[in-house]
C-alpha cells in the first residue's frame, strides 16, 4: 500500500488507451517498478512523527494511527533543503538508509518545488517565484515573461542538486520519481486564469529540464508526471488539452507512466462512457457519477 498515491498508466475518466500510447528508449524499463519490488520503504522520520501523535491520542484513533506506523508512503521534496542531509528527511538521507538495507527497498519521491507552484489554489505556494513579493511570497499578478531568474533558481538550487544525489544511487536502490504535481492540469484547465497564465512559462520550461535531467541522472528511476485526478482531468476537455500538453513539452518518451490521485483524491469508481457528463448533463444519473464521499462539487469542471 503507498498511502493515496494512486500510480496508473491511464487517466481515471473516458481516456482512450490509444490517447497515451507512446514511444519510450531503451532506458524506461518495461514492467511496472511496484510488482517488481520486493518492498516498499518506510521513513522512519514518519514513523517518528507518527509516534508523536499516538502519545496523545487515545481509543479508536490511537489504534488506528498505530496501523500506520508500517505503511510505506511517498516523501515530498517540496523545499531545497530536503535534498541534501544525513537525517532521512532528505533525499540523500533517505537514500542512504535505504541502500544500506540488505535489500534496498523502493523508494517513491515527489519532486514539487517549481517557481509559482500550485498558480490556482495558491494552497501550497512554493519558496521558488518568478517574481518575489517583498515578504518573499510569489507575485501571481505580475507577468515574468519567461521566468529567467526563477527557472535558474529552480535548476540550480533544487533539480541539479537533485539529480546529483540521484546520481550516487544509481542501480543501488529502487526508485520512484512523481513530476511537480498539479503543474500540466493547471496548464491543461486553468489557462483563463491570470496567475496561471503568468506561471505557464516557468511550467513550459520547468517541467522538461527536470524529467531530463533527473532521467540523465538516473537512468533506472521510473518517472511518472502528475495528472492529478478523474474529477479534474477527466473530461474530454481536460485530458485532451493535457495529453496535447505532454506530447508538446517532448518528455513522453522519458516517462514510465502518469501519476493520479497525489495532491488530492478521487476515487476511481465506474469510468463513465464518453457520452455522460456528471456535471453538466447528459447522464447526471448514471451509477458512474455515484458520489458516496460527496466530493461532486470539487470536480474541476
Amino acid at each position: 500500500m503507498l498511502s493515496k498515491v494512486i500510480l496508473t498508466m491511464a487517466l481515471c475518466g473516458a481516456t482512450s488507451e490509444a490517447a497515451f500510447s507512446m514511444g519510450k528508449p531503451a532506458d524506461v524499463a518495461e514492467g511496472n517498478p511496484y510488482a517488481d519490488a520486493s518492498a516498499f520503504y518506510v521513513n522512519p522520520s514518519y514513523v517518528t512523527e507518527l509516534q508523536g501523535s499516538i502519545d496523545t491520542a487515545s481509543g479508536t484513533v490511537k489504534q488506528t494511527l498505530k496501523s500506520m506506523k508500517d505503511v510505506p508512503s511517498a516523501y515530498w521534496i517540496d523545499v531545497k533543503s530536503k535534498i541534501t542531509g544525513n537525517g532521512t528527511s532528505s533525499v540523500q538521507g533517505i537514500l542512504s538508509d535505504a541502500a544500506s538495507q540488505s535489500t534496498p527497498p523502493l523508494v517513491t519521491l515527489i519532486v514539487y518545488d517549481l517557481p509559482n507552484r500550485d498558480c490556482k489554489a495558491k494552497a501550497s505556494n512554493g519558496e521558488i517565484c518568478c517574481i518575489y513579493n517583498d515578504d518573499g511570497t510569489c507575485d501571481y499578478d505580475t507577468n515574468p515573461g519567461t521566468c529567467d531568474d526563477g527557472l535558474k533558481e529552480y535548476y540550480d538550487d533544487y533539480i541539479d542538486p537533485f539529480a546529483s544525489v540521484l546520481s550516487d544511487f544509481e542501480g543501488k536502490v529502487p526508485i520512484v520519481l512523481i513530476i511537480e504535481p498539479d503543474s500540466l492540469a493547471n496548464m491543461a484547465t486553468n489557462m483563463a486564469d491570470t496567475h496561471c497564465a503568468n506561471s505557464a512559462s516557468a511550467y513550459e520550461t520547468g517541467i522538461p529540464y527536470a524529467i531530463k535531467t533527473l532521467k540523465t541522472a538516473c537512468p533506472s528511476c521510473s518517472l511518472y508526471m502528475d495528472a492529478a485526478h478523474g474529477g479534474w482531468l477527466g473530461w474530454e476537455d481536460g485530458y485532451t488539452s493535457f495529453v496535447s500538453l505532454v506530447k508538446d513539452l517532448g518528455i513522453e518518451t522519458y516517462l514510465r507512466g502518469f501519476a493520479t490521485n497525489v495532491a488530492n483524491y478521487q476515487t476511481i469508481g465506474t469510468q463513465c462512457a464518453s457520452d455522460v457528463d456528471c456535471i453538466q448533463g447528459p447522464g447526471k444519473d448514471d451509477p458512474c457519477c455515484a458520489d458516496p464521499c460527496g466530493l461532486l462539487t470539487q470536480y474541476n469542471r
